[in-house]
């Protein structure tokens, strides 16, 4: 995905965001360990626990940018090829962790991704090679997979899950959440 502006990049950022929360916000809470949403064993919470990881890579890519060192990508001791692998161990890592919780990380954890991106500066997102460890990529398409990208993905997912199992989202109070 490419971006012509930061602007444009922040706005869809949004835009993602508050459609995946929509639609995420709309599945009740005893339903957000269901097994089945993505694969055969994945719940929505883990969707949360997956997306506030990827924006907690993302954070650290640019602490060790900021810090001089090279960010390790996507995490240590994972290459890009060992992505699924990583994934799997994302699931376990948070499997224990309240579907409560997992939203409330990946709002905290977006909020600070947003932030980031609003910190840069239009060059530091959109100029090719900008950044050595991102080759002659410009930084946004680092950016976008962690975020936007990723929430449609997401909702995507909720989508199909919903639809294959005749569920009707139900809005929650935020206590149910």
């Amino acid at each position: 995905m490419k971006f012509t502006s930061k602007r444009e990049l922040v706005e869809r950022i949004e835009r993602e965001h508050r459609a995946f929360v929509e639609l995420a916000d709309s599945i009740p809470a005893r339903r957000r360990r269901e097994a089945g949403v993505w694969g055969e064993d994945w719940t929505v919470a883990d969707l949360y626990a997956h997306l506030a990881e990827w924006h907690r890579m993302l954070l650290r890519w640019m602490a060790d940018e900021r810090a001089g060192r090279e960010p390790q990508l996507p995490a240590p001791g994972f290459k890009w090829n060992q992505t699924p692998a990583l994934n799997r161990e994302i699931q376990r890592r948070f499997a224990r962790r309240s579907a409560a919780k997992l939203a409330a990380e990946f709002e905290a954890t977006y909020s600070e991704a947003l932030a980031l991106v609003r910190g840069l500066s239009e060059a530091e997102l959109l100029e090719p090679g900008r950044f050595a460890w991102t080759g002659k990529s410009p930084l946004a398409s680092y950016v976008a997979p962690n975020t936007c990208s990723h929430y449609a993905a997401a909702r995507k997912i909720l989508v199909r899950w919903l639809r294959a199992n005749s569920a009707r989202p139900q809005r929650t109070s935020k206590r149910d959440r």
